[in-house]
């Protein structure tokens, strides 16, 4: 019994650290904005990142967009000039123009105030050359046109709400204290319970319960980025989190089914049914994200596939983790019920 205790106890700690790496590593995927980052937009020879300050800009509050402009490599520009433009959402008014600046690094910020909510877009000129400061560039009816212009130009569309904050303090409290409550609650239960080492099979049921739990946390940590783009982005990231999350919680229920349940034929197709949600979803995730970083998404404002990051990398491998182990507990569990 002792040693059961301290098998658990090790891979609480295992699984707790595994977290606090995953969840404090994802953030640092775009390395040269302090602050987050809507995700970059390849253009000419230029790889341009936004993001903002606060993290969600809220109507009628002081923000700052925040730019990085690199190379293809993720080096630093240096010795650039830009423009800066900022539309209403149906292009037809110019809301800010800060005109041609010579700038020694790609990184720079301009501060802002979006007077309304909704979708505005954000035009950035680039450009090697010497253009004059008293030079006006009068609004155009396609602001991402480089017509007459010897630069690059790159649309960002962002989408600013009043409750996008409200709702990710929330939800960052939930994911901390939620994964590793239940879990701990998981291992106390199966101590009580049994009297025998942790079994392979039983090993891999705390991975699943803990890996749907990763996911879930990585698209938490995103999701928010996406609502810039578009809404509708950020509300898919936020749906996939909380579907993990649910499959963990549900994958707990099998993990206290020996000791809480004795119909067994029930108790099979219960697991079934929650072994089939967790795999099904994460191969619609999986599949969803190779359409995505290979063809321009649905309703994408930029006519280009999703740049891949680290945070995308992290949240696939872990699901193409959660398929493979859903399989082998499922072969497992199908030898048992022919057992019986």
């Amino acid at each position: 019994m002792e040693f059961f205790l301290i098998k658990q106890i090790k891979i609480i700690v295992f699984f707790f650290t595994f977290s606090i790496l995953l969840f404090s590593f994802v953030p640092s995927s775009y390395a040269h904005l302090e602050y987050s980052s809507s995700g970059g937009v390849m253009s000419g020879k230029y790889f341009s990142f936004i993001g903002f300050e606060p993290r969600n800009p809220i109507p009628k509050e002081p923000a700052s967009i925040v730019f990085s402009i690199q190379d293809k490599d993720g080096n630093d520009i240096y010795d650039i000039e830009t423009m800066v433009e900022i539309y209403n959402a149906n292009m037809e008014k110019r809301l800010f123009y800060e005109p041609w600046i010579k700038r020694s690094i790609g990184d720079f910020e301009i501060p802002f105030v979006f007077e309304e909510k909704g979708t505005y877009q954000i035009v950035l000129s680039i450009s090697e050359q010497n253009n004059p400061k008293e030079h006006v560039v009068v609004p155009r009816q396609m602001p991402s046109s480089s017509s007459n212009c010897d630069c690059v130009r790159v649309l960002f569309n962002v989408s600013v709400s009043e409750n996008w904050s409200y709702i990710w303090n929330s939800l960052m409290v939930v994911v901390v204290v939620l994964p590793f409550a239940v879990f701990g609650y998981a291992m106390w239960n199966n101590y009580k319970n049994k009297n025998s080492k942790l079994e392979k099979y039983e090993l891999v049921r705390y991975s699943i319960m803990f890996l749907a739990f990763a996911g879930g946390i990585i698209h938490l940590t995103i999701y928010i980025d996406h609502t810039t783009t578009r809404i509708e982005y950020g509300m898919f990231l936020l749906l996939a989190a909380i579907s993990q999350i649910g499959f963990g919680v549900l994958f707990l229920a099998t993990l206290l089914s020996d000791s809480t349940q004795k119909e067994f034929r029930i108790l099979r197709r219960r697991n079934a049914i929650i072994y089939l949600f967790g795999l099904i979803g994460s191969i619609v995730l999986l599949g969803l994200y190779l359409y995505a970083i290979t063809f321009p998404p649905p309703f994408s404002p930029e006519n280009h596939p999703e740049h891949i990051d680290i945070a995308g990398i992290a949240a696939k491998i872990l699901e193409i983790s959660l398929i493979g182990m859903i399989v082998y507990v499922m072969y497992q569990e199908n030898k048992r019920n022919k057992s019986h």
